[in-house]
């Protein structure tokens, strides 16, 4: 499962659990009102969180899935540019510069390179290590480099360099 459906599935959960707890705040609130004075407090917290988290969590929730379709608009579809995003999603260009912007920021899209219009797949590879001796294997002494082969200045002996 892909980070973005991750986030999407968790703040499902917590919106639901926020709905949930808002509506069964209100009736613990009128029945243990005067009588269990801890159950009627907790009913208090529940419908205060519920009322004031459960909006921003489910507005948070319908951003998160609109991310996502655009990030599998990207990642199984192959659109690659604003515009052809835009036209697919039906969400204007700058909507969809600004979600593929937050999706890259996020790491929900990863491989490409964008310049603000267009995703370029990201071909670049990591520098290859090269291995370089601290001593000679043969008379222990420090090797130079000569550039493509490393030189013991004591016993003579070459080294040619190989890519790890």
């Amino acid at each position: 499962m892909s980070k973005i459906s991750k986030d999407v599935n968790k703040y499902f959960w917590i919106s639901l659990i926020a709905s949930v707890l808002f509506v069964v705040g209100i009736p613990m609130i009128v029945l243990f009102a005067g009588k269990i004075w801890p159950l009627m407090a907790l009913g208090i917290v529940f419908v205060v969180f519920g009322f004031y988290g459960m909006p921003l969590l489910w507005i948070k929730y319908g951003e998160l899935r609109r991310m996502r379709r655009v990030v599998d608009a990207i990642n199984n579809e192959h659109l690659l540019s604003n515009k052809e995003i835009s036209m697919q999603l039906q969400i204007s260009e700058r909507d969809a510069k600004a979600i593929v912007t937050n999706a890259i920021n996020k790491q929900y899209i990863t491989g490409f390179l964008y310049d603000g219009n267009l995703l370029t797949p990201n071909n670049k590879q990591a520098p290859k290590r090269i291995e370089q001796p601290s001593k000679c294997g043969n008379c222990g002494g420090k090797m130079q480099d000569l550039g493509d082969r490393w030189h013991c200045p004591y016993c003579g002996t070459d080294f040619t360099k190989k890519s790890a």
